[in-house]
């Protein structure tokens, strides 16, 4: 494999010429030639970067002699062409596993404000970021680009099984490693790596490799079930905030956005009761200040919970008690607060999109890794009022299908924002 690395600090470079780098050049599986833009801007001034168009700080590379570069090099349309960069796709072992496959790699490294952009529209080529920061140039991605992309080269290292043990590999963080001595310093090598018991010890690590997964990047768990993990449901980590569904009655709009108070209905009663048990979660609050509704939905749920219905169906007397009537959503808040002794964030829910609304997977992410409790507010009608979204500490993204139609029942909203914040 050739990598042509085209930048204006060439000597920054001297580590590819050390560890597996160095093996790789040795054994001829990769050939690296590092190239100076500046050799090839124009004399006599040798400029290599320019005022930018529109106005802004700083200076942008011009696109001449990065293009006179590529093509002394050899480049030709249809070439792998890679640019580090922060606005870029991000870079993961699946990336550097496609680019080691490549005969030849151009690798492009910006600096300043970054490279006129003609230079990827007409070299086509890929922008990969290394994270979610910006570095002095693209020495640094490159390099790391080029480590990542060349020990994956058959032949590079030692042993081709480590390969599939690393971490990222099984898109699980790599388990802990132990070595001599066995005791130091009072902390112990785990008694299991001596058991001789392979299955122990693949078991041992696995569970280690999920342990450690979770507590650092649990964003990689999403993709997987626990059964995908081998692992029972009951084993999974649950989430860290305790979520609770509130169905609003009041302030809620009619279709003019006049404020209303609508009726209670049977199937929200039961539908967003079963979901919240088949979820578990801890309660069910319904917001209803009128006065004949909330007798009325009382009477149903003494029915279900302490009368025949609840004797009959057990299953929906468990689903039922979890229900609580409120008078506002501040009741509900308040009677969370009372019983965990924290304040709840609350979360309001729209089918319209509001400025500065939260993702799901950034609001997933919050309920999987901070502890609290969380109100996920739900409006009948045609939604909850202006204030209810205002005073909420976030308002979600709408749910989104692939048709234009944006008219869901709340029982179906709820149920798919539930599943797509809790659910596998």
């Amino acid at each position: 494999m050739r990598i042509d690395i085209l930048t204006l600090f060439p000597e920054m470079f001297l580590p590819l010429g050390e560890s597996m780098m160095k093996r790789a050049v040795q054994k001829g599986l990769a050939h690296f030639q590092i190239t100076n833009i500046r050799d090839y801007a124009k004399p006599p001034h040798w400029m290599v970067d320019d005022l930018v168009y529109g106005g802004g700080a700083g200076m942008v590379m011009k696109p001449e002699p990065i293009l006179a570069a590529l093509e002394a090099l050899g480049y030709r349309p249809g070439d792998t062409v890679v640019l580090p960069s922060p606005a870029g796709k991000p870079f993961n072992q699946q990336t550097a596993l496609r680019l080691s496959r490549e005969e030849r790699l151009f690798i492009l490294c910006g600096h300043y404000e970054g490279i006129d952009q003609r230079v990827a529209d007409f070299t086509r080529a890929e922008e990969i970021s290394i994270g979610d920061y910006v570095l002095t140039g693209g020495e640094l991605p490159a390099m790391v680009l080029v480590d990542a992309t060349v020990r994956l080269l058959p032949g590079v290292l030692g042993d081709s099984a480590s390969l599939d043990e690393e971490s990222f590999s099984a898109g699980l963080l790599e388990h802990p490693q132990y070595t001599r001595p066995a005791s130091f310093r009072g902390l112990d090598v785990p008694e299991v790596l001596f058991s001789g018991d392979h299955r122990r010890i693949e078991a041992w690590r696995k569970e280690q490799a999920i342990a450690r997964t979770w507590a650092n990047r649990p964003d990689l768990l999403e993709k997987f079930s626990a059964g995908a993990l081998g692992l029972p449901m009951a084993a999974a980590a649950p989430p860290r905030t305790a979520v609770y569904p509130v169905l609003v009655h009041y302030p809620v709009l009619d279709p003019r956005g006049k404020v209303i108070h609508t009726s209670l209905t049977n199937l929200d009663i039961h539908d967003i009761a079963r979901l919240a048990t088949t979820y578990d979660l801890p309660r069910y609050y319904i917001v209803q200040p009128g006065k004949e509704q909330r007798e009325l939905a009382q009477s149903l749920l003494d029915y279900w919970v302490l009368g025949h219905g609840g004797a009959v169906n057990p299953d929906r007397r468990a689903a039922l008690s979890r229900v609580v009537l409120v008078d506002s959503l501040e009741e509900a808040a308040a009677d969370v607060a009372g019983r965990r002794r924290r304040r709840p964030t609350i979360v309001a829910t729209s089918a319209k999109m509001r400025p500065n609304a939260i993702s799901f997977a950034d609001l997933r992410r919050k309920i999987w890794r901070e502890d609290g409790d969380c109100l996920l507010v739900f409006g009948t009608g045609h939604g909850l009022a202006e204030e209810v979204l205002e005073s909420s500490d976030h308002v979600l993204k709408p749910v989104e299908g692939r048709g234009v139609y944006n008219h869901l029942s709340v029982r179906s909203a709820v149920a798919i924002i539930v599943d797509r914040l809790l659910g596998e």
